[in-house]
C-alpha cells in the first residue's frame, strides 16, 4: 500500500489517494524510498490546491518533515516551485501549536470540562491570555514548568498543591462565588495537554477552536516603523479569544477597531503617528504607519483568513 501512496501522490492523483489514506492516517507521512518525498512534500511540488492541502494537514501530514538528498520541508518546495504561491507559503510555514492553541483546543474537544459559573473556566481564559502572545512550545517538562509559573502568576496558589480557589476578582459580588481547584487541573485537564504537546507539530489550526491571533503567524517580513511591531505584538493579544469571522469585511473592521482601541487613533490612509509607551530611547522607535496597516497588515490578513477557510474545506 506504501509503494500505491507513493506512485499516486507522484502523480498528483488526490482522488484517488485522499480515499486511501482516510482509512489510513497512519501512512501519511510515510516517505518514498528514493528521495524521501511524503504526500505533504508531493502535494507541494504539485502546487496542489488548499483543500487538499488542509485535508493531509487534517490527516496528519508533518510539516517539519525533510527529503532525502535536499533536506528540504515541504514549504521550502514550495517556496522553489511555485513562488507565487503566497497562499501554500503561509499554510504550510514551520512550526507546531502554542500552548494557548492547545488550551483551546483542549476546551473545544472536552465539552464536559466546565461547569456552570465554573472558576476553573475563568482561570483557563486567563491561562490562554498569558500565553497568547507565544509561539511554540516543544516538550512536556516545558509545558509542566510554564503552566506551574503561570498558574501561580493567575490565581497566588501553585499547582502542586491540593486546594480549592476561590475566583474572587470575577465574582460580580460577594454573595457569589466561583470555585476553582488545583485537582481539576492535575487530573483532568493537564493530563489532556500533555497528550497534545507530543503531536503538536502534527496539528493544523482548526475551525473549532480558530482565533484572529492564530493568523498572526508567521510575521510580516516588513513594517512601517518599529513602533508597528509593539502594536503587532499587543493586538495579538487582545485578540486571543475573538474566534475568526465568517466575512473578510468583519475581519477588517475588527481588526480596525482594535487599531483604535489600542492607540486612540482612527485608522486612515496615510497618517502616521507616536505611541508613548512604544518609546525605548529612538526617535522612530514609537512611530505607527497607518499606511502600513492599512494597505499591507489588514489585506494580508484578509488573504490568510480566506487561505485557511479553504483548508477547511476538505
Amino acid at each position: 500500500m506504501t509503494k500505491q501512496i507513493a506512485e499516486l501522490a507522484y502523480a498528483g492523483n488526490w482522488a484517488d489517494l485522499l480515499p486511501i489514506l482516510r482509512r489510513n492516517p497512519a501512512l501519511t507521512n510515510t516517505p518514498s524510498e528514493q528521495k524521501g518525498y511524503t504526500v505533504l512534500h508531493q502535494a507541494a511540488w504539485h502546487g496542489a490546491s488548499l483543500n487538499v492541502v488542509g485535508e493531509l494537514l487534517a490527516l496528519g501530514a508533518d510539516r517539519g518533515l525533510r527529503t532525502y538528498p535536499k533536506q528540504q520541508t515541504a514549504h521550502e518546495i514550495a517556496i522553489e516551485k511555485h513562488a507565487d504561491r503566497e497562499d501554500l507559503k503561509y499554510i504550510l510555514a514551520p512550526g507546531s501549536r502554542s500552548l494557548a492553541q492547545l488550551m483551546r483546543k483542549t476546551v473545544a474537544e472536552n465539552q464536559d470540562l466546565f461547569g456552570p459559573y465554573d472558576g476553573n473556566q475563568i482561570i483557563c481564559d486567563r491561562l490562554v491570555e498569558c500565553f497568547g502572545a507565544d509561539t511554540f512550545c516543544h516538550s512536556i517538562g516545558e509545558l509542566n514548568d510554564r503552566m506551574h509559573a503561570a498558574f501561580i502568576t493567575v490565581t497566588g496558589v501553585p499547582l502542586s498543591s491540593s486546594v480549592s480557589i476561590i475566583c474572587r476578582p470575577c465574582r460580580p459580588n460577594d454573595s457569589f462565588s466561583m470555585n476553582a481547584d488545583t485537582n481539576f487541573w492535575n487530573d483532568r485537564f493537564l493530563p489532556i495537554l500533555r497528550d497534545l504537546i507530543v503531536r503538536s507539530h502534527l496539528i493544523s489550526i482548526e475551525k473549532e477552536w480558530a482565533v484572529i491571533a492564530d493568523l498572526f503567524y508567521p510575521a510580516p517580513n516588513q513594517w512601517g516603523f518599529r513602533g508597528d511591531l509593539f502594536l503587532w505584538l499587543e493586538m495579538r493579544q487582545a485578540l486571543c479569544h475573538v474566534e475568526v469571522p465568517e466575512r473578510i469585511d468583519d475581519l477588517s473592521m475588527i481588526l480596525s477597531t482594535a487599531f483604535t482601541s489600542l492607540t486612540s487613533k482612527v485608522l486612515e490612509d496615510g497618517k502616521q503617528f507616536s505611541v508613548a509607551r512604544y518609546f525605548r530611547g529612538g526617535m522612530s522607535e514609537g512611530l505607527i504607519s497607518s499606511q502600513f496597516w492599512s494597505e499591507d497588515f489588514i489585506p494580508m490578513m484578509q488573504r490568510r483568513l480566506i487561505w485557511l477557510r479553504e483548508t477547511w474545506r476538505c
